[in-house]
């Protein structure tokens, strides 16, 4: 795991900033020493800056939460510093420039605190929009499942699942209607699913479902039960009708000539051809199938 998704990191920078803040607090009002000298030498946490630096060589392009974290952390080191220098010598902050103070820290505290959560979750392997497990840890655990194929012969099926024209559901109807689609249909594929399963968000709107101690007929059953429920499913949207819906997908089965490479790829292969043969339906791919 990257250093700066580690307890160590952000949480550091996290601790680092309440301890500023109680000492910027007691420069503001119990140390009357000449504000211009303060200022000078309260300098801004250096974990963040270490943190900062290390998202940046990590995480891919793009991260506007993480940019914006950056641009909170020069706004308040700023504003605390000139806040200090437009105060005379000898007399406290003035309430309303401590209340700006606050203000912003509390802003960059909360940002701080969201994003750690939200590196907790992704490390814990739950998807945080629908609950599901991530694509963390997920060889690992087909993996297990296919060494207790070789132990016992009890086979396993492997499905992968995308939404139909999920894309027109965000064009039509907005981002947030598209959360709202993907968090039904992961409450649809938990409740559709036998209680020993696994169901998975692989990202987007595609799902990967691992179907234990089941044959192919076993798993065609579960999956057709799925699927057919599902386009009866209304979803409810705040502003319009309820939504209904349809998924594709590709099945296969564990053998013993088959690596967990293979297995993966032939589930989402099945799934390209039920896209491309119509959508709404379920293609079956036999482990030596072309």
């Amino acid at each position: 795991m990257p250093p700066f998704f580690t307890p160590g990191s952000l949480s550091q920078a996290i601790d680092d900033h309440i301890g500023w803040l109680i000492e910027w607090n007691r420069v503001a009002f119990l140390d009357l020493a000449p504000r211009v000298e303060q200022s000078r030498t309260l300098s801004p946490p250096a974990s963040f800056g270490d943190w900062y630096r290390g998202a940046l060589h990590t995480l891919p392009q793009d991260q506007p939460s993480v940019d914006r974290l950056a641009i909170l952390h020069d706004q308040l080191h700023t504003l605390a510093r000139l806040v200090l220098m437009k105060t005379p010598d000898g007399k406290h902050v003035e309430r309303k420039d401590h209340e700006s103070v606050t203000a912003k820290y509390n802003e960059l505290m909360q940002g701080l605190r969201r994003l750690e959560r939200a590196f907790a979750v992704a490390a814990s392997g739950i998807d945080l929009l629908t609950g599901l497990r991530s694509r963390v840890g997920l060889k690992e655990d087909i993996a297990n499942e296919h060494s207790r194929f070789l132990r016992n012969g009890k086979p396993f099926c492997v499905a992968m699942m995308d939404i139909d024209h999920f894309k027109s559901i965000n064009d039509t109807h907005g981002h947030d209607a598209g959360d709202r689609v993907l968090a039904a249909v992961a409450d649809h594929v938990s409740r559709s699913i036998r209680p020993f399963d696994d169901a998975y968000r692989m990202g987007g709107e595609e799902f990967l479902i691992t179907l234990k101690e089941a044959n192919l007929a076993d798993g065609l059953k579960v999956v057709e039960r799925l699927r057919a429920n599902l386009e009866k499913l209304p979803i409810q949207i705040a502003g319009s009708p309820p939504l209904t819906i349809t998924a594709s997908f590709g099945l296969t089965v564990c053998a013993d000539e088959v690596t967990i490479e293979d297995l993966l790829h032939r589930a989402d292969q099945a799934l390209y051809r039920a896209k491309n043969q119509g959508r709404n339906m379920i293609v079956v791919l036999e482990p030596n199938a072309d």
